[in-house]
């Protein structure tokens, strides 16, 4: 199966990411979150891509069905005057896509390479502690600078 990778705006892809998102979520976010009824906050997601803020790479197979997607928020750097940063909000390949251990690593280079194209001069990546992207991230020369906790009120 090939993949084809290309930069979609969430308008163009909302009526058929939430059963990836939903895929997604059943594999890793419920565990450190718990059930949500929607994996996307939808409005959210509009609300980024209505500031030009929304940078989403979507993987699809030949027949052009979505299949991944690494979404990203761009803006500038919270403490480093003069950068523009891309936070990773959202990275995931469905399973009949991972047979290629490095569609994932590929995507993700595409994606660096359309946000580099906008101007962008560094990326945050994260993933779940139960479910950690080191490796990926290593790969992509990218170092762990920080350590996120979370805690409900």
């Amino acid at each position: 199966m090939d993949v084809r990778f290309t930069l979609e705006p969430f308008a163009a892809i909302e009526r058929e990411v939430l059963p990836l998102a939903s895929a997604h979520w059943s594999e890793i976010g419920e565990q450190t979150y718990g059930r949500v009824e929607t994996p996307i906050s939808f409005p959210v997601w509009r609300s980024i891509e209505q500031a030009g803020a929304m940078h989403i790479v979507t993987a699809r197979d030949d027949d052009g069905a979505l299949k991944g997607y690494a979404a990203f928020c761009v803006g500038p750097h919270q403490n480093i005057e003069g950068k523009v940063q891309a936070s990773c909000l959202a990275l995931y390949v469905a399973q009949d896509m991972r047979r290629d251990p490095f569609v994932a690593l590929r995507m993700l280079r595409w994606a660096e390479d359309t946000l580099r194209d906008r101007g962008v001069d560094c990326v945050a990546y994260v993933s779940q502690a139960e479910r950690p992207c080191d490796a990926i991230y290593r790969r992509l020369g990218a170092k762990m600078t920080e350590t996120t906790w979370f805690k409900e009120l």
